[in-house]
């Protein structure tokens, strides 16, 4: 649509416009303040992705009444901004989040491998710094990986598919056909949507790195109870299944792990759903590839910030 909503003479009074198709608002996230957008950015609402992808920053229509025209009627000025304008815009705010993001994912990280290796002396000494600062260059290295292999897969995926759409199809030109979204897509889009997605994942692990569950006293006593055998599971096959999902007990769930690996995988294949229009085995393979660069990147980070056991947590961190 040429614009989302319409601003009158006053400052608060503005319509938001409707679809000529289906009638619903074209964006109801316009009027919404940014603790709404954050809710639902958490929730992984697909609107809000919209909202923040394409329509963040659309100047609206406006009624001025000093112009009229030859009926006595208001005309309105619409202001449209070019692609350059746009992409510029993207790129900045992706660093901007970026760095923002990489810095709390940082510090989620650095609490975790200096809590059982903490030095008895102040936590701002020069020690906890540098390690916060190599913690930090290695997770904007990994992130710049992550998002780096999901740019070259995505770019990889699509001239596989338009080139299969056109053996498909033969020679007939496909643009027509092809959807809005892909007519928008823009490469800016694929590191902002993963951005927006971790989201997520980094508000469940910040609320871990505040409220860490503690092993109870009778730990002990309870493995020794949970590996008897259960009363109805006789055959051998069903405690050999039983035993394999001791993973799940509570003393030994890892839960940053899933929250980092399986949720922060969903949630930025969710992410890229919204930008790519396909289906979600090809979001699948993208966030994969993702991961196998990260996974290569991080084996490198983890000996370089110190330690085999400071590595093998951090590589607990990131291999999926």
């Amino acid at each position: 649509m040429p614009y989302l909503y319409t601003v009158y003479q006053s400052a608060y009074n503005m319509r938001l416009e409707q679809c000529p198709d289906c009638h619903a608002f074209a964006d109801p996230y316009v009027e919404h303040d940014t603790l709404t957008l954050l809710i639902d950015l958490i929730l992984l609402k697909r609107g809000v992705y919209r909202h923040l992808l394409y329509n963040r920053g659309a100047k609206p229509r406006r009624v001025v009444e000093s112009k009229k025209s030859e009926d006595g009627k208001l005309e309105d000025e619409v202001y449209m901004a070019d692609d350059w304008e746009r992409e510029s815009s993207r790129w900045a705010l992706v660093v901007r989040l970026g760095l923002a993001l990489v810095f709390v994912d940082a510090f989620i990280r650095w609490s975790y491998l200096t809590s059982d290796h903490r030095p008895a002396i102040s936590p701002w000494s020069l020690v906890t710094i540098d390690m916060f600062a190599k913690t930090f260059i290695g997770c904007l290295a990994e992130t710049v990986a992550f998002h780096g292999g999901v740019v070259m897969s995505c770019f990889l995926l699509q001239r596989l598919l338009d080139a299969a759409k056109k053996e498909l199809r033969g020679r007939q030109s496909t643009k027509e056909q092809s959807s809005a979204i892909k007519r928008e897509f823009r490469f800016s889009l694929i590191p902002l949507s993963l951005f927006y997605s971790s989201l997520t994942k980094l508000f469940l692990l910040f609320l871990l790195t505040i409220w860490r569950p503690s092993r109870s006293p009778s730990s002990s006593d309870s493995d020794d109870y949970t590996r008897q055998p259960v009363p109805w599971a006789t055959s051998v096959p069903v405690q050999q299944l039983l035993n394999s999902l001791e993973f799940l007990e509570d003393d030994k769930l890892d839960r940053a792990w899933i929250v980092r690996n399986v949720l922060g995988g969903m949630s930025a294949g969710f992410g890229l759903r919204v930008i790519l229009d396909s289906h979600p085995v090809f979001t699948t393979f993208i966030i994969l590839i993702g991961w196998a660069t990260k996974t290569a990147v991080a084996r490198f980070v983890g000996n370089w910030i110190g330690g085999d056991r400071l590595a093998e947590i951090w590589m607990a961190y990131s291999i999926p």
